[in-house]
């Protein structure tokens, strides 16, 4: 039974099969009718492009071959039948080539009338310009004048265009200027921050370097005019020893040098020399004449101390000059950056004081007109001491104290000037 049952499945099972097999079988026979006639159609297009192939190569070879006649000529015809071919082909070319040089000509023309047009509104405008009137026409200037205004007209515009081009030029270079400014000032700035930790100054006030090199080349100047007041001292100094030891050994020079003159003379012995016998003349002796000798020579070198003199003080004149116009130009700087300013009222403080700059500075004129005051009266007494017949010990005293003086003066005078500056910097 159960054989039965599973034969019949499987009959009924191989059925479908072949149905659908069938199925498959009448499908795949209509795909190979419609490939077959595709194939068809293909071919027969194939053989019309075949065709049209052969055709447009034989087209193409007639075509080339008239060609070849037409440039060459045809070997069978005659030269007259050659030369009208040629002829011919040259004349079409020729009207091609006219027809385009009339176009050219045309859009030339039609160029040529717009800038004319163009020219006449620009002459009439600069008509208007010049004078004044809505109404004027080209009556007003002639056909040169009118090319003069065009003319100039172009080489402003050409000028203007170089000045733009230089002013773009130029701003570009000051830009380039200020951007090296802007690295020099750092670079300075850091250089005074390097050498004010270098020289161990304080960091809220820095060492202004060029302020230390100003003093410095003043100093310089100073000490060399120091050294030649010395050597001129050291001249004069042995000039009165050796007038001193004359005047100790008078037995060394004889009796006939007795009045010989030592180079060094005061006002009383000169006007006593000149005076001699109630202003006649002196006798023709050789003493008389070794003593005049000696007065000419005698006052050639007071003439000679008082020039040094003169050259010395005309060269501390320059040097305090030029110390005063770079105290002002430092001055003037440090206003401009805004690190100095005249205060208005003095400013009381523990530590510092600062005061208004006129009022320093009548106090320092105040201050060194009593000292010059009082150190020109001591050297006057002195000089007058110095002049008298005293003893060498007297006289050494007197000129030690004299220069001793002078120099008290000149840095009494040096210190107070560097302390108003220094104030006034502090301010």
């Amino acid at each position: 039974m159960t054989s039965s049952k599973r034969s019949e499945s499987d009959w009924q099972g191989l059925v479908n099969e072949f149905l659908i097999c069938k199925r498959k079988l009448e499908s795949k026979k209509d795909a190979l009718l419609i490939l077959s006639k595709e194939l068809d159609s293909c071919q027969q297009e194939r053989d019309q492009y075949k065709l049209m192939a052969n055709q447009l190569r034989e087209t193409h070879q007639s075509l080339k071959k008239k060609y070849r006649e037409l440039i060459d000529g045809d070997s069978s015809l005659p030269p007259e039948k050659r030369n009208q071919v040629n002829l011919g082909q040259l004349l079409m070319d020729s009207r091609e080539r006219n027809k385009k040089l009339a176009d050219e000509i045309k859009e030339l023309t039609q160029r040529l009338s717009e800038t004319q047009g163009d020219n006449k509104l620009l002459r009439m405008t600069i008509t208007k310009q010049r004078l004044g009137d809505d109404e004027v026409g080209v009556r007003h200037f002639p056909a040169h004048e009118r090319e003069d205004l065009v003319r100039q007209l172009e080489n402003a515009a050409l000028h203007v265009e170089e000045l733009e081009h230089s002013l773009k030029t130029l701003s570009d270079e000051l830009q380039d200027v200020k951007a090296e400014r802007n690295v020099f000032k750092e670079k300075a700035e850091r250089l005074n921050l390097e050498l004010n930790h270098i020289l161990g100054g304080q960091e809220k006030r820095i060492i202004d370097v060029d302020a230390l090199c100003m003093e410095n080349k003043y100093l310089q100047e100073r000490f060399k005019q120091v050294q030649e007041e010395v050597s001129l001292l050291k001249s004069n100094i042995q000039k009165y020893k050796t007038a001193l030891d004359r005047r100790r050994n008078p037995e060394i020079g004889g009796k006939s040098n007795s009045r010989a003159l030592t180079g060094v003379l005061s006002p009383k012995q000169v006007q006593g020399l000149l005076s001699e016998d109630n202003g006649c003349s002196l006798p023709a002796t050789p003493q008389s004449i070794s003593d005049l000798k000696s007065l000419a020579t005698a006052l050639l070198e007071t003439i000679h101390e008082k020039n040094i003199i003169v050259q010395h003080q005309r060269q501390t004149n320059r040097i305090l000059g030029n110390r005063v116009a770079d105290l002002e130009r430092k001055l003037k700087t440090l206003e401009i950056s805004g690190f100095w300013s005249l205060p208005g009222e003095c400013f009381l403080n523990a530590d510092h004081i600062f005061f208004h700059f006129p009022f320093v500075t009548i106090v320092f004129f105040f201050w060194l007109h009593i000292l010059l005051n009082c150190y020109f009266v001591i050297s006057t007494v002195f000089k007058s001491i110095s002049m008298l017949k005293c003893t060498t010990f007297l006289q050494g005293i007197a000129f030690s104290c004299r220069f001793l003086l002078n120099k008290f003066g000149i840095v009494i005078t040096w210190f107070t000037n560097i302390s108003t500056f220094d104030d006034s910097l502090m301010t």
